[in-house]
């Protein structure tokens, strides 16, 4: 689960059976920030991985188990189109189950956009592993 300065997404916007949607606003005391000029693009994986990590969990919890391990196993066809998420803007990760197994094995289709526009896309390779603790409410 990721915490503190680590746990880079802001808002749930909205979770559905085969996708999520996060919002973030880039923060200038941001743990990424390179001074004036924002986060580098490159760590749009991660807000990408963190939207999935939301996903299994708010699945998890319909279940009434807590949320999953989670590992990230790679990125494919990543692209970008800008080289900073500018400081003050806010963006949306989006995440789409492309499939799952039993194992836990799943692939995501990710995006990111700022306002309209795609800012970056990718395909993400995830092992999800359920603890199979039970949440009382």
């Amino acid at each position: 689960m990721h915490r503190g300065s680590m746990l880079l997404l802001d808002t749930l916007v909205e979770s559905g059976d085969d996708g999520t949607i996060c919002e973030w606003r880039v923060d200038a005391d941001g743990y990424f920030v390179e001074s004036e000029l924002g986060v580098p693009a490159y760590v749009g994986v991660e807000f990408m991985a963190q939207c999935v990590a939301v996903h299994a969990g708010a699945r998890a919890r319909i279940t009434g188990l807590g949320p999953p391990l989670g590992f990230l196993l790679g990125a494919r066809h990543f692209k970008t189109s800008i080289s900073y998420f500018e400081v003050g803007e806010l963006y949306r990760a989006t995440c789409r189950e492309l499939i799952r197994d039993d194992s836990g094995m799943g692939s995501y289709d990710c995006r990111i956009l700022h306002g309209d526009r795609c800012v970056a896309d990718a395909r993400l390779a995830v092992l999800l592993k359920e603890q199979g603790q039970e949440l009382s409410e």
